[in-house]
């Protein structure tokens, strides 16, 4: 399916990206500021996220919802218009018409909203504040409000990664080959199978030359959010260096991570990019690598994945390739990576 970009919300995914890792575990300092807001604003509070296609509650005091369609969203008004709303009566603001106004199965008569928002400026989420019935909002309240928005914007922030890549919301290369150790390690101790997958944006140093780094950057975003869109929880998303991108899939098996490849493939070279009145495309090819326990160390196995992703490379871009199974270990030292063949960038 062809898609064109819209450039804000890539980088507000991104944004929301490189707070992943801080959102998987509960956050218990969030159950005490939606407690002040419970016993100062309205008696139902709800913290969420917005990704692209669903709200996802990360906390809740007096609601008792988890996830809700993007498009059936009361919070996602606040992130789709980047500011605070305020809606006296549910029912008759014809905003809401087409929204679920009872998450949880508990109505919702009156409710403000307040964006959750990045550093630099991207909305990520909302403080979420709703009353059984129609009601005001006091100055005093909003004014309340967008402090404890604040509060729960620090504190995720204090939780974010460093070992993140700014720009895509991805690991870092050091961060991800760690992953990759430690998934080396447990699938050779375990006998259980893991997948490595490399990602390398075809052209892409035509694109940012000639159409300079801005559009270079959205085109980073784009493919990085629709990777790791396709990852469950348990996998890994590093930027590997420029274009290039791995991802890591334990428990799965080659056959499963060839469907994900192929489905990213699709979805990248489906993006269209609009630029001074010109369209841009692109295309990714992929390397994949199964686990073997014949490869001698987690750096034979990135060699694999590099190698696998050459041929891709060789043969057109715009493809998948897979690694030819281990013979024997390779004399590839743990001190350094394999040295890619030239001319594959």
């Amino acid at each position: 399916m062809v898609m064109d970009i819209s450039t804000g919300e890539e980088g507000r995914l991104a944004a929301l990206n490189r707070m992943t890792t801080a959102l998987v575990a509960p956050i218990e300092s969030l159950d005490h500021i939606l407690e002040l807001a419970r016993i100062s604003i309205a008696p139902m509070v709800a913290i969420s996220i917005v990704d692209r296609s669903a709200e996802i509650v990360l906390a809740a005091c007096g609601a008792n919802y988890r996830r809700i369609e993007r498009s059936r969203s009361i919070a996602a008004l606040s992130v789709d218009m980047g500011q605070s709303v305020v809606i006296e009566d549910v029912a008759a603001d014809p905003r809401c018409a087409n929204l679920e106004c009872s998450p949880g199965g508990v109505p919702v008569g009156a409710c403000l909203g307040v964006p959750l928002q990045t550093a630099d400026g991207y909305v990520i989420g909302t403080l979420l504040m709703m009353d059984g019935s129609p009601r005001r909002f006091g100055e005093r309240e909003i004014a309340m409000a967008d402090h404890l928005a604040q509060l729960v914007m620090s504190e995720l922030v204090s939780r974010q990664p460093d070992e993140v890549d700014y720009l895509t919301g991805a690991l870092t290369r050091k961060t991800f080959r760690s992953e990759v150790d430690r998934e080396y390690a447990r699938a050779q101790r375990y006998d259980r199978p893991a997948t490595l997958i490399f990602v390398d944006i075809d052209g892409f140093h035509r694109v940012n030359s000639a159409f300079g780094a801005e559009i270079a950057d959205e085109v980073l975003k784009s493919v990085a959010n629709r990777a790791a869109e396709c990852l469950r929880t348990t996998d890994s998303l590093g930027r590997l260096g420029g274009e290039e991108f791995g991802m890591l899939l334990p428990e799965t098996m080659a056959y499963e991570a060839s469907q994900c490849a192929e489905r990213l493939r699709e979805e990248v070279g489906g993006l269209r990019f609009r630029y001074s009145g010109k369209v841009i495309s692109v295309t990714a090819s992929f390397g994949i690598a199964p686990f073997d326990p014949r490869l001698g160390s987690p750096t034979q196995w990135f060699a694999q994945a590099d190698i696998a992703l050459y041929e891709s490379k060789k043969a057109g871009g715009n493809c998948v390739s897979f690694a030819a199974l281990p013979q024997t270990a390779d004399p590839v030292s743990d001190e350094g990576e394999a040295t890619r063949p030239l001319g594959i960038h």
